[in-house]
């Protein structure tokens, strides 16, 4: 079975590369018929021949791009590894891009030597400094050489083109934060899956700058929260209870264990804030903070109105 596959690899390769020189040949054969300005070419200007020139650049890259997406890419998944098979991929088709861009630059007239050491080069350069895509590609070669994550981490980003989220009282300030699975980085974006299944596609350049949250390494980690108790609820009470509940439910291997403490008073009502020390996800260490909140409050809501209803009776 494993000497099948190897020579349908084999076969593959053959057939791939059979037709990347195909396409090749076939380039420098028409462009070279249409640098000698004879035949049906003959009567058409130089400028539109340039054009046509870069055409035939751009479509034959593209298809050469399309076999090694298909071939190489596919390949090195299977061999290396996604994080080696992403540096591969993404230097093939940054080399790709690069070559595409020299014969297209050469195609419209200009030599070999002037547009890689020349002026027009370096003018092609300052003139792209600023452009989008340029910051991508280069946010792409910050992200694959210094990895401030890998393919398959679990991620946070929070940009700053994006200002700090207020939500509705008496809640805490939030992070703007956009969670997912890193799938892939290419040339000019970064693919992250979110919660949801969806397939985000996010520019190299935006994350380069971005505040990243790496999740992927399991490790305890703080979750803060806050809400509002009404005054009837007695506070010391309140606060040594929730506390020991939560002592129990979060136990920390480094004996740190959970803060209640009050934080703010409203005409009705008092702030209380809750930092527990866990390994779980916010979410769930969120429903379970307010779950034992709710049983607490109403335990002595109860408890009070047993009481009352004693001294009542007592009265009467």
């Amino acid at each position: 079975m494993n000497h099948g596959g190897q020579k349908r690899d084999v076969d593959s390769w053959k057939r791939t590369l059979f037709w990347i020189c195909l396409l090749v040949a076939v380039g420098i054969v028409v462009i070279t018929y249409v640098d000698t300005h004879s035949g049906l070419v003959k009567d058409i200007p130089k400028g539109w021949l340039d054009v046509l020139k870069a055409a035939l650049v751009l479509l034959i890259g593209g298809i050469i791009s399309a076999l090694l997406e298909r071939r190489l890419f596919r390949v090195s998944v299977d061999k290396l590894g996604p994080q080696h098979s992403t540096t591969i991929r993404y230097v093939a088709r940054l080399l790709l891009f690069l070559t595409v861009v020299v014969a297209v630059l050469t195609a419209f007239g200009a030599g070999l030597p002037s547009v890689v050491f020349g002026g027009a080069f370096v003018t092609v350069v300052v003139g792209l400094a600023g452009q989008t895509v340029l910051a991508n590609i280069i946010g792409g070669i910050w992200l694959i050489f210094f990895r401030p994550f890998r393919i398959g981490d679990s991620i946070g980003l929070v940009a700053w083109q994006f200002p700090m989220l207020m939500p509705s009282f008496p809640h805490e300030s939030l992070r703007p934060m956009y969670y997912g699975t890193v799938q892939d980085i290419n040339l000019v974006y970064t693919e992250i899956q979110n919660g949801d299944g969806y397939l985000q596609v996010i520019p190299n350049g935006l994350i380069a700058q971005s505040f990243v949250e790496n999740r992927s390494r399991e490790a305890s980690h703080r979750v803060r929260m806050r809400f509002d108790v009404p005054y009837e609820i007695e506070p010391n009470t309140f606060t040594e209870t929730l506390k020991h509940a939560l002592s129990a439910e979060f136990p920390d291997p480094l004996n740190a264990t959970p803060e209640v403490l009050i934080a703010d008073i409203y005409p009705t009502a008092y702030s209380v804030v809750v930092m527990v020390i866990s390994m779980q996800k916010e979410d769930h260490v969120r429903h379970k903070v307010l779950g034992h909140c709710i049983c607490i409050m109403q335990n002595m809501k109860t408890h009070e109105e047993l009481n009352l209803e004693t001294n009542l009776s007592k009265l009467s």
